[in-house]
């Protein structure tokens, strides 16, 4: 297997992925800041703590999840192995032909789509960036993005090959192509496999965030609903799920919240639900101290975002299903054969990926534990590298010979240091200081309840309304939802009542009949009314609300932004998402 370095050297070389990611991480990470900046000022502890917990406590919620799960018509089920995983997969399966799957990153680590391809089963990857990546045959290239790496004219030029007549490279038309090519898969598909951000132990509610409207599909259509997730992925009740998603969404594509956030609860009548967790090797790592947080990663991508060897390198580079700092400590934790030995150095360790975590996982610290273990074992740094390092020490151990060299050095920097190529447009500054302007201000503070932790911050220059319903209509607005306080019926409405509503991240909450998929993604505009009196501040108020059944987060349109980065509105699902603000009709 080629290393690192190799990869990233025919990287750079034939893609040159820096040129296509950086300028977009540049303002994923200023927006994912400003995002963050909007929130609970403890939204990151809060987020942290669950997963804290979640970790020191996973075989007792486990035991919860699986007497919920069994209250519920949930089937539970724990592999050991990829292989273990895929076969108790295949089983569950049946005599399913045709299934679709939505983006998962457990399903890339045990290889499941060529597994039950190579078992005859026509599977299709319904998540656009997936769809895309599957006909390069490469692999994602990031954990939120899978397509990052490609432009739009290599896209059409890839969906052209599979028979698409496309007149131009529009990422609109791109991204519908392929929308249209997965709605027809889903009205004839036997079964929907999905992964999970969380799995509520108190309740047994299984919590799926996403864009497109695909994972909706997935989990309401077919007769057969399997989910794979991490062994890791449980928390322990609702509050927890929704600390998480808090800081999610901002941190991997700087959302508020996802256009869907599910909370899953048991199967519809007729159809199957089932929840496979993966362990392979995730009980080894629990069981190590120095490694034990990485399962606190809620795998958002903001460590990758923030990486100047990502960057520069792009994801294909680390040749794992996991990329960036994230994948260069879990692959070679999950992986112990030492295919990805060499990943730990595939960093500056500028310490930026600890910065960024929205879980406080010490990344860096972990990136240099696995150097040094792999040094041990002998799985990096081959002859001439340990005769360098042996001399290096023979040197600087003598005063005498270490000021030799010391001058030596010195000579060489003033004869040659004019030929060392200077840092210029093709390299990335690991460290940049923050930008002044995007400091936030004490005094922007808005003080919307009593504790200071509940209080929204504001970019410089953003005047926020001062009641919880102005706020709703401000930040929904943003998201290009239309807020009214009067509706006109139209022809193909989807009218709904929302039982909660987010002020800080124009979210609606629907309960009940109100989350039935199936009409709300057929209709040709959604309007939810809401009633003022339930509008709270961020989505942690949003607890007492959800009740015991299915709940569904609704944040804007169904959207994607898997071309370039760039948004496309109604993928699958309405365009358009009206709000009436205006109390129950009596």
């Amino acid at each position: 297997m080629s290393t690192f370095r190799e990869r990233a050297a025919r990287e750079i070389r034939d893609q040159r992925p820096s040129a296509t990611v950086t300028p977009i991480m540049r303002k994923l990470m200023a927006d994912s800041a400003a995002t963050l900046g909007r929130g609970p000022l403890d939204a990151r502890d809060r987020a942290a703590a669950a997963r804290a917990y979640a970790v020191d406590h996973l075989e007792e919620l486990h035991a919860q999840a699986r007497e919920q799960f069994a209250r519920r018509g949930i089937g539970y089920h724990r592999a050991a192995t990829p292989a273990e995983a895929v076969a108790t997969i295949r089983q569950l399966l049946g005599d399913a032909k045709r299934v679709a799957k939505s983006k998962s990153m457990v399903g890339e680590e045990i290889g499941l789509t060529h597994a039950l391809r190579a078992a005859g089963i026509d599977l299709l990857e319904t998540d656009i960036g997936e769809y895309i990546v599957d006909i390069e045959g490469r692999g994602p290239s990031h954990i939120t993005a899978p397509a990052l790496h490609l432009n739009r004219a290599r896209i059409r030029e890839m969906l052209e090959r599979t028979g698409a007549e496309l007149p131009d490279d529009d990422p609109a038309r791109l991204s519908r192509y392929v929308r249209d090519v997965v709605g027809e898969f889903f009205k004839d598909c036997d079964a929907g496999i999905t992964g999970a951000n969380a799995v509520v132990a108190s309740s047994g509610r299984i919590v799926i965030v996403e864009n497109e409207g695909n994972v909706s599909l997935g989990a309401s259509h077919p007769k057969l609903h399997i989910v794979i997730t991490g062994l890791e992925k449980v928390v322990a009740d609702e509050a927890g799920a929704l600390a998480i998603l808090q800081v999610l969404a901002p941190s991997a594509t700087a959302q508020p919240l996802t256009a869907f956030s599910h909370f899953l609860a048991g199967p519809a009548p007729g159809q199957e639900r089932h929840v496979v967790f993966v362990d392979h090797g995730r009980s080894r790592i629990l069981a190590d101290p120095r490694y034990r947080e990485v399962l606190k990663c809620i795998r958002c991508g903001a460590c990758m975002n923030s990486c100047p060897v990502y960057r520069s390198a792009g994801g294909l580079s680390y040749g794992s299903p996991y990329m960036g700092p994230i994948g260069a400590i879990i692959s070679p934790l999950l992986w112990r054969d030492g295919r990805y030995a060499d990943l730990p150095f595939a960093s500056s360790l500028c310490g930026r990926c600890t910065e960024v975590c929205p879980v406080g996982i010490p990344l860096h610290r972990m990136l240099l534990d696995l150097r040094a273990d792999a040094v041990s074992k002998g799985q990096v740094a081959g002859r001439p590298e340990r005769l360098a390092w042996r001399a290096w020490a023979a040197t600087m151990t003598g005063a005498t010979r270490a000021r030799a060299a010391s001058a030596m050095a010195r000579i060489g920097l003033h004869s040659f240091g004019r030929v060392v190529r200077p840092p210029g447009k093709h390299r990335d500054d690991p460290r940049l200081l923050p930008d002044p302007a995007a400091v936030h201000d004490v005094d922007l503070l808005i003080q919307a309840s009593p504790g200071r932790a509940e209080a929204p911050i504001i970019a410089p220059g953003e005047v926020l309304p001062a009641t919880l319903p102005g706020r709703f209509a401000h930040r929904a607005g943003q998201l290009g939802v239309t807020v009214v306080t009067e509706y006109e019926p139209r022809e193909g409405d989807r009218l709904l009542q929302a039982t909660a509503a987010v002020a800080g991240t124009g979210s609606v909450l629907l309960t009940g009949d109100a989350t039935d998929r199936r009409p709300l993604l057929a209709a040709t505009r959604v309007v939810v009314r809401v009633d003022p009196a339930t509008i709270v501040e961020h989505p942690a108020g949003l607890a007492s609300y959800l009740g015991d059944g299915d709940a569904l987060i609704l944040t804007g349109a169904s959207r994607t932004a898997d071309v370039e980065k760039i948004i496309v509105r109604g993928i699958h699902g309405a365009e358009d998402l009206v709000v009436v603000l205006a109390p129950p009709e009596a």
